[in-house]
C-alpha cells in the first residue's frame, strides 16, 4: 500500500455518513478530558507583555502583505505577536465552570496545537532560547538555552532579525471527544493558527513562511517532543520562518539540526488526562502524512488587491472579540454587496496573508448555500477560487456567472435550508444562518504529488475559515466552523462519482443568538502592559 493509499483509506474511514458515524468516543468521558493548557513543571518562565489594543493598524491594510517599518525583534514585538494571534482572548464562566478562549479557534475548544519558538541569540536574552508559548500565563516556558557556539551557528544560518516557530499537535485533545476523525480537526486547527500568525505578524512588518528544507520527521527532536515524559504524543506538523520579508528560504545546516535536537532540555510536560484510549489511525495517518525534506522555493514579494470594505475599522479589536457562535437566529439577513466583498477576501491572489504562508498553489474551491442574502436568490453556488473556472459537476447545475468580477457561479435556485441543516449532521445552524458553505479540494490532485498534501488542504480550509470569522466579526455578525457533516451525501449532492474533490469543512454566517447566562472576564487581568524599550 503506498502512502497515498493510506491516506485514502483513512480518509474513507473517518467519514461521517447519515447511517453511522466515524468510529469515535460515542459519549465524553468527562473523568478524562484533557487538561486545557500544555505546561512545563519545572521549566524557567519569560513573561510577555501587551499593548493596548487601540493601538492598532487598520483592518483592511493587513492582507496584502507586511505593513509599514520591520519591528525589531525583541520582547516587545514577540509579546505583541503571540498576544494577537494564539493568546487568550476571555475567560467564560457559568454554573460554577470556567474555561478559556482563545485568539485563534479551535474544534470543541479543544485546542490541539501547540507552538514552540527557537529565538536567536539577542532576541530576548544573551543566548539563544528553545522555549513553549503558554498562553494560560502569556509566558515562554524556556526549554532550552543554547550554548554561546551554538547560538552564534543558528543566528549565522538565520536572516537577521527573524525567527523560528514550530506549531505541533496533540492528537489526543480532539480524540478525546472526535476518536478517529481527529486528524483532521487538528489540522483544521493548524490552519487556522497559521492564517492567526500572519494576520498578526502582518502589521510588525514580518512574513510567516512555511519551512520546506527539513524533513517533517526531523522536528520532533528540534523542539524536545520526542523525549521521555509525554503522556500524550505530540508532533510538530509546521515549521515557520517569522521575520523580515526574504526572498529566498534559509537552509538550516544538517549539522545545526542534529546539534539541537541534542540539547538537553528543562521542564516536565503535564499529563492531560489520567489515562487515554488508542485511536491507532490517528498515529498512522500522521505518519503518513510527514512531509520529507523539499526542494527550496523562491519567496515571492506577493502583494494583493486591498479590499475595503471596512473602512477604519482597526485589527486588534476584532481580533480578540472573534467568537465561535453557537447559535443562529434564523431571520437576519445581509445584503449582497457584502458577501461579495466577503468572497473577494478569500480569493487567493487578494489575500497573500495568508494564504502564501505554505507556498502551495490553492486547492480549495466554496459551495455556497445562499439563504437570506438580499439581491442574491436563495439556492447554490460555486466560487471557482483556483482557477476561476466552472466545473465539471452535475449536468443539470445552470453555472450562471452571477458577478462580473468574482468567479461566481449560481449553480441551482431554490430553499436550500433543509439541505444545509441536513449536510452538517443535522445541525440547524447550518440553515439559521444567512449563507453556509461547504469548502471542497482538488482532492485526487493534491494526492497525486504527495501523502503530505493531505493535510495542508485542510490548512487552506482553516485559513479560509479564519478569514470568515473576521470578515464577519467585522460586519457585526458571527461565523462558525462546522467540522460535523455527511462527507458523501455532500459529494452525492454534486454529482461526484470519483475522489476528484472532497468536502474537507463547513461554515455559517449569521446573527448568533448568545447564551445570557454567560459571564465574560478579561483574558490577563494581572498582565504587564508593554512599556518602550
Amino acid at each position: 500500500m503506498t502512502p497515498q493509499d493510506g491516506v485514502r483509506a483513512y480518509h474513507q474511514l473517518s467519514m461521517h455518513r447519515p447511517d453511522r458515524y466515524a468510529p469515535g468516543p460515542g459519549q465524553l468521558d468527562w473523568a478524562t478530558q484533557p487538561a486545557a493548557f500544555r505546561r512545563y513543571a519545572g521549566a524557567r518562565l519569560i513573561e510577555l507583555l501587551h499593548r493596548p489594543l487601540e493601538e492598532s493598524p487598520a483592518y483592511d491594510t493587513v492582507f496584502a502583505g507586511p505593513l509599514g517599518e520591520v519591528a525589531p525583534l525583541n520582547r516587545a514585538s514577540l509579546s505583541q505577536l503571540l498576544y494577537d494571534s494564539l493568546g487568550l482572548s476571555a475567560w467564560k464562566e457559568a454554573g460554577g465552570s470556567r474555561w478559556a478562549l482563545r485568539v485563534n479557534p479551535s474544534s470543541g475548544n479543544l485546542h490541539p496545537t501547540e507552538a514552540y519558538l527557537l529565538l536567536p541569540p539577542g532576541a530576548l536574552e544573551q543566548v539563544g532560547v528553545l522555549a513553549h508559548y503558554s498562553a494560560d500565563a502569556h509566558a515562554l516556558e524556556v526549554r532550552a538555552q543554547l550554548p554561546t557556539p551554538l547560538g552564534g551557528e543558528l543566528a549565522q544560518a538565520l536572516p537577521a532579525g527573524g525567527f523560528l516557530l514550530a506549531l505541533a499537535s496533540i492528537p489526543w485533545r480532539e480524540a478525546w471527544k472526535y476518536g478517529e476523525r481527529a486528524y483532521r480537526y487538528c489540522q483544521h486547527d493548524l490552519g487556522h493558527a497559521l492564517a492567526c500568525l500572519a494576520i498578526a505578524a502582518s502589521p510588525l512588518g514580518w512574513q510567516v513562511k512555511l519551512l520546506r528544507g527539513t524533513g517533517e520527521a526531523q522536528l520532533d527532536a528540534l523542539f524536545g517532543l520526542d523525549r521521555e515524559g509525554f503522556s500524550e504524543p505530540e508532533a510538530v506538523d509546521a515549521l515557520l520562518w517569522i521575520g523580515p520579508a526574504q526572498t529566498a528560504e534559509p537552509r538550516i545546516p544538517g549539522a545545526l539540526l542534529n546539534s539541537l535536537a541534542a540539547l538537553p532540555v528543562a521542564g516536565t510536560p503535564n499529563r492531560l488526562s489520567r489515562h487515554t484510549l488508542e485511536w491507532p489511525e490517528l498515529a498512522r495517518v500522521q505518519q503518513l502524512c510527514r512531509a520529507p525534506a523539499l526542494p527550496p522555493q523562491p519567496w515571492l514579494a506577493e502583494a494583493g488587491r486591498a479590499v475595503a470594505d471596512n473602512p477604519g475599522l482597526p485589527l486588534r479589536p476584532l481580533l480578540h472579540r472573534r467568537r465561535s457562535a453557537q447559535a443562529m437566529d434564523g431571520k437576519s439577513g445581509i445584503h449582497a454587496g457584502l458577501l461579495l466583498a466577503w468572497l473577494q477576501r478569500l480569493m487567493p491572489g487578494n489575500s497573500p496573508v495568508p494564504f502564501a504562508v505554505t507556498g502551495e498553489p490553492p486547492q480549495v474551491d466554496l459551495l455556497l448555500f445562499v439563504h437570506r442574502v438580499q439581491g442574491l436568490a436563495p439556492g447554490l453556488y460555486w466560487l471557482a477560487r483556483c482557477n476561476g473556472q466552472a466545473q465539471t459537476l452535475r449536468e443539470d447545475f445552470l453555472w450562471e456567472r452571477v458577478d462580473a468580477e468574482l468567479p461566481l457561479y449560481r449553480l441551482l435556485a431554490g430553499d436550500a435550508r433543509g439541505l444545509a441543516e441536513f449536510l452538517s449532521c443535522g445541525q440547524a445552524i447550518a440553515s439559521d444562518g444567512c449563507v453556509a458553505l461547504a469548502m471542497l479540494a482538488r482532492f485526487d490532485q493534491a494526492l497525486a504529488a504527495g501523502a503530505w498534501h493531505y493535510p495542508r488542504l485542510y490548512w487552506e480550509c482553516g485559513q479560509i475559515g479564519q478569514l470568515l470569522y473576521l470578515e464577519a466579526e467585522a460586519a457585526g455578525i458571527s461565523g462558525t466552523g462546522i467540522g460535523c457533516y455527511f462527507d458523501p451525501a455532500v459529494h452525492e449532492l454534486l454529482g461526484l462519482a470519483d475522489s476528484r474533490w472532497q468536502s474537507l469543512y463547513h461554515f455559517t454566517l449569521g446573527r448568533a443568538v448568545w447564551d445570557e447566562r454567560l459571564s465574560s472576564l478579561p483574558a490577563y487581568p494581572a498582565l504587564r502592559r508593554l512599556v518602550p524599550e
